[in-house]
């Protein structure tokens, strides 16, 4: 067996943890294995040529539509793909993604789509959408567990395997970075995932960019860091409000309130950066946290 294929669990031999390139750091991502359904397909192009001629796959499920989950699927045309509704149009449609990154038309469109080349993203035909709770027949071992986690994006889902009681979270990634940089991006409904995911007491699960967590006390743990995170960032832009003079969006621009250092990606992080300082406002709105006044947002 290749040395990024792993068996998840002694008990479960048909359920596999499929190691992304280069750890998993974008632009690729893990994919979960349960015998012949595979989960999202940006683990390499090299890895998935290799991983076709080990495993049989029937059925694709996406988590969600961001590339670099979605960039394998052309290899696999013999194969059924399925995902949730909401994320449908963007996976058959690629060229959406400019404008639900929020950089349609904006000065760096050109420089994003040079970017966006590596992945030779083709559009992909959706065979037929699952919906949160439905149960996905493997065998008489093996069931899956959708669970519809929005708030990454709109149609993200997690899955869970019902008898090893095995997860594969996607990009609730648990890593110091939670994103929701997209315009589908809801911050109040990921909010709402994290406290469904306590919920389920998951044992073991496996997330897009990170490796296996095992026990659930630290699974547990490694969800409340998530929700600090962005915890922390609702405090980093309160902060640079005041009770009387209305702070505008714009002011916030480059302050590094999201990213604590911008990289090679700088121009796309800034707008990426607002958008998510937009979906904070939303939540602190809802709280009653801020007022919108005079074009601008002040402490409540």
């Amino acid at each position: 067996m290749s040395d990024f294929i792993e068996v998840v669990s002694d008990d479960f031999p048909e359920i596999f943890f499929i190691h992304g390139n280069r750890n998993a750091r974008y632009p690729y991502s893990n994919s979960m294995l349960f015998k012949d359904i595979l989960i999202d397909t940006g683990i390499s192009n090299q890895y998935i040529r290799r991983l076709k001629k080990e495993h049989k796959i029937t059925k694709v499920l996406l988590s969600h539509w961001h590339e670099d989950h979605i960039s394998g699927n052309y290899r696999l045309k013999n194969s059924e793909f399925f995902c949730h509704k909401n994320d449908q149009k963007i996976i058959e449609n690629t060229e959406l993604m400019y404008e639900y990154y929020n950089i349609k038309d904006s000065p760096i469109e050109e420089q994003f789509q040079e970017g966006m080349s590596i992945f030779n993203l083709r559009d992909t035909k959706i065979t037929d959408n699952f919906e949160n709770d439905e149960l996905i027949k493997i065998d008489e071992d093996l069931c899956l567990k959708v669970l519809h986690t929005p708030g990454h994006t709109a149609g993200h889902c997690s899955f869970l395997e019902t008898n090893s009681k095995i997860a594969f979270l996607a990009d609730i990634d648990l890593s110091s970075f939670p994103f929701y940089g997209g315009i589908d991006s809801d911050l109040i409904k990921l909010e709402k995932s994290l406290e469904k995911l306590l919920e389920c007491n998951l044992e073991i699960v496996a997330t897009g960019h990170k490796g296996i967590f095992r026990d659930k006390n630290k699974i547990q743990q490694a969800i409340m860091s998530y929700q600090d995170i962005i915890k922390k960032r609702d405090k980093r832009i309160l902060d640079q409000l005041s009770e009387r003079s209305p702070t505008k969006t714009e002011q916030l621009k480059k302050l590094n309130l999201i990213y604590k250092k911008y990289g090679m990606f700088e121009d796309y992080e800034h707008i990426a950066e607002m958008v998510m300082i937009n979906k904070h406002f939303e939540k602190l709105l809802k709280e009653k946290r801020v007022i919108f006044e005079d074009g601008g947002y002040i402490l409540s």
